[in-house]
């Protein structure tokens, strides 16, 4: 992701509208950073990240917003579903990839973490907790497939996971309802790919 720094003013603006029903502000102008990226999947709104560099260790909140109002990622896709009503959500063959890599960073699944891989090599060197390469939104990976679904409203994608910690090929189905469906189809080793 290619993160754009907000300035001084703009970061007080978020903060203020970002701060607790309470009152109480977990983050301040002088302790604090904002800044914000486009996603391609999105057309009006910007993930944005504050983060309070005063606690230790520091902390980051991530939201959507389009500048007015600031959808917290809370780990649920509510927020992405509130985008999805809104019509801002395009899912097309270009942008589904990065839009799993981006639900996979955001929202909690049942099946526990996922991580899209390049390959299968590549799932020994990932660590779980490495932020930066969990958000890379443009890994592809080396061997994937990318269909339209039956009713035409979505695709169906067969590609690397790295699966609740295990590399699988997986069938990942997504609709333009944000729903996400996954079917692992077997385990890949390093000895598959060579």
């Amino acid at each position: 992701m290619i993160w754009h720094r907000l300035d001084r003013d703009k970061t007080i603006d978020m903060i203020t509208r970002v701060k607790g029903a309470d009152g109480s502000m977990m983050f301040t102008p002088v302790t604090s950073e904002a800044k914000c990226s486009r996603l391609p999947f999105l057309k009006s709104f910007l993930l944005y990240r504050l983060t309070n560099f005063s606690s230790l260790p520091t902390f980051s909140m991530d939201y959507l917003s389009n500048g007015d109002s600031y959808l917290y990622m809370d780990g649920s896709d509510s927020a992405l579903r509130h985008l999805i009503d809104m019509g801002d959500f395009v899912l097309t063959p270009d942008t589904v990839l990065p839009f799993l890599h981006f639900y996979f960073c955001y929202v909690r699944l049942p099946e526990g973490e996922m991580i899209v891989l390049q390959n299968a090599a590549e799932a020994s060197t990932i660590d779980l907790y490495d932020d930066e390469r969990r958000e890379k939104l443009d890994v592809v990976p080396d061997n994937y497939k990318i269909e339209a679904n039956a009713n035409g409203d979505g695709f169906v994608l067969t590609l690397p996971l790295l699966y609740d910690n295990t590399p699988m090929e997986v069938v990942v189905t997504v609709d333009m309802t944000c729903k996400v469906t996954l079917s692992p189809q077997r385990m890949l080793t390093f000895d598959a790919i060579q």
